[in-house]
């Protein structure tokens, strides 16, 4: 049941349904926004300062109309795809001070990880190891056993870069065309871990979570059936594609030094974002919205896509859980 900002129920949501939880992801973020976290800061305020390659304020609104009166109590805490922005414990430990006295709960949000990465994640992991309600999310196996290992009872969440779908955003909306042969559609719609082994994968190691994106085509029904895992849906930023070098960190640098994994990194994603539009194939006029956030590539999905998206909750009562990224990070930060 969602809260209020009042901490009173909010009434029942005919589309919504119940039990489902709001979140708020900070990428970019080091120290916690408290006044956020206090409730001193509205949803939609809290998204004033999101780059332009989303139309937040009509998604704010769709959250509003379809989780009437809900209130944050979860931040994801950390970066998806660079291990640069890994918070150190100390930070680590000061969002869950701030979330323990506001009643929030914390999850550790982890990049695909080398050796020293994990190292460095294990003692992140430390500081959440007791406390109440804590979850990390690990983008790669290899991380997934370095906690299971070393944490038996943390939560761990699968996150969303392990899920393979066909991401394009140029074409994905037409993979379910009516026009094109059943095998293909069916392809195209569903992921790879559907196979039996990665099923197995996940009961091995306890995984009763998984991160998933707002995907353009609709997911294939066996991608929802006979799953004993919870769901958590990102809004309203659909993940593309990711590489180990990145553009902003690179714009300063000469030409022989630009595009270099491992090169000296200001933080730039910190404070901008690039947005650009790619053509469709076959069309003229305006192209698709590819969002630019430190080393990852992102598509805002359409408004009637999350529509789809929540509408879908009353009867998929595995999806128990939205989570809002909020790309913005320094206060007046251009985007």
């Amino acid at each position: 049941m969602l809260l209020t900002r009042q901490e009173r129920a909010a009434p029942v949501r005919e589309a919504a349904g119940c039990g489902v939880d709001l979140c708020l992801s900070f990428p970019f973020l080091d120290v916690p926004p408290d006044a956020v976290l206090r409730g001193e800061v509205s949803f939609g305020d809290a998204l004033r300062d999101a780059p332009s390659g989303a139309p937040i304020a009509a998604f704010a609104d769709l959250l509003h109309r379809r989780l009437p009166g809900a209130a944050p109590a979860r931040a994801y805490v950390g970066n998806e795809t660079c291990e640069r922005l890994l918070p150190s414990p100390r930070s680590l430990d000061s969002w869950v001070a701030a979330s323990r006295a506001t009643g929030w709960a914390v999850t550790l949000l982890l990049p695909p990880l080398g050796g020293e990465g994990q190292t460095r994640a294990l003692e992140c992991a430390r500081v959440l190891a007791e406390e109440t309600g804590a979850e990390v999310v690990a983008n790669d196996w290899g991380t997934v056993h370095r906690l299971r290992e070393c944490f038996r009872d943390l939560p761990i969440s699968l996150g969303r870069l392990t899920h393979k779908m066909l991401r394009d955003p140029r074409l994905a909306e037409y993979f379910d065309s009516p026009q094109a042969p059943a095998a293909a559609r069916s392809a195209l719609c569903r992921s790879g871990e559907l196979a039996p082994g990665f099923r197995a994968l996940m009961e091995r190691y306890g995984i009763r979570r998984r991160e998933i994106d707002p995907y353009l085509q609709p997911l294939e029904e066996r991608e929802w059936e006979d799953r004993t895992e919870k769901l958590a849906v990102h809004l309203p930023y659909l993940f593309v594609t990711m590489g180990r070098a990145c553009l902003l960190g690179a714009m300063h640098r000469g030409a022989a030094g630009k595009f270099v994994p491992g090169a000296p990194c200001r933080s730039e994603c910190r404070k901008y974002a690039v947005e650009f539009l790619l053509p469709v194939p076959g069309e003229s006029g305006a192209g698709k919205p590819l969002l630019n956030l430190g080393n990852a590539y992102y598509h805002a999905v359409p408004p009637s896509v999350a529509e789809r998206i929540l509408g879908l909750l009353p009867s998929r009562p595995q999806v128990d859980r939205i989570v809002f990224t909020v790309p913005a990070v320094e206060k007046g930060a251009g985007g």
